[in-house]
């Protein structure tokens, strides 16, 4: 890491670490309406507030993400990437010199990410009010060649399951039907999982549709990094204030 880096991350802890929303947000221009709106308000008070807009953190590749967890550092969501077709991870490879034929989420993995848990108190399924909300200890990551092995053979089971055929089920939920599919679980992986990442049910994967002449009708899917390596990712790279990032 350059230094550059380091004292841009440091002057953007230093500026939001430790606090609240409470502590950052302007009432008179801020408003909550969705669930995207908090990490709003942290970026625009950051890039009111420091000599440095976020946008810069891009000149140097690394992504900031906000990751919701609770006051053990434990998150509460996977964490998401662009979703890509079906259809495209059919013939993708994760190790190729021709970017063509790279994994998308091999080439996002070449990142590095800046990680700004946001600490939040959650009782009988609802959160404590966002006022609330600590932005807690940054993390650092910068994915290794040993995770982006293991990350890439968990890729490549999952590639074999869409090659062979994404099988749909609808099951019986609640009053109506969902639909299930056999693509690997969260709960069945160490590192990734595809899951829908679509603007609503019926926001089809359409190249996937037609490359099964209509016969896969699956909602946008994405790769998301499970709860449980955010986790380690949280603990294992976090940011040393005191002198440098790891």
């Amino acid at each position: 890491m350059n230094n550059a880096t380091q004292i841009i991350i440091s002057e953007i802890y230093n500026l939001v670490g430790n606090r609240t929303i409470r502590d950052i947000i302007n009432l008179e221009t801020d408003n909550i309406y969705n669930k995207s709106a908090v990490s709003v308000i942290i970026k625009k008070y950051i890039n009111n507030n420091s000599l440095y807009n976020l946008d810069v953190l891009k000149d140097y590749n690394i992504m900031v993400k906000f990751i919701s967890v609770d006051v053990n550092y434990k998150c509460f969501e996977a964490m998401s990437f662009t979703n890509v077709s079906l259809f495209n991870t059919i013939f993708e490879k994760w190790d190729s010199q021709d970017p063509l034929e790279n994994a998308s989420l091999r080439s996002q993995l070449n990142s590095n990410y800046l990680f700004i848990p946001v600490i939040k108190n959650k009782k009988k399924g609802a959160y404590n009010n966002y006022y609330d909300w600590k932005i807690g200890c940054f993390s650092f990551w910068v994915p290794n060649e040993s995770e982006l092995s293991l990350i890439g053979k968990e890729w490549e089971e999952i590639q074999q399951v869409i090659q062979k055929g994404v099988v749909l089920q609808k099951v019986k939920y609640g009053e109506g039907y969902r639909t299930n599919n056999n693509l690997p679980k969260q709960s069945e992986t160490n590192f990734i999982h595809l899951r829908p990442h679509a603007k609503n049910s019926s926001d089809f994967d359409i190249p996937y549709l037609n490359y099964t002449n209509g016969d896969v009708e699956i909602t946008k899917q994405s790769f998301w990094l499970n709860k449980k390596f955010i986790n380690q990712l949280l603990e294992k790279y976090k940011w040393k204030t005191s002198s440098k990032g790891e």
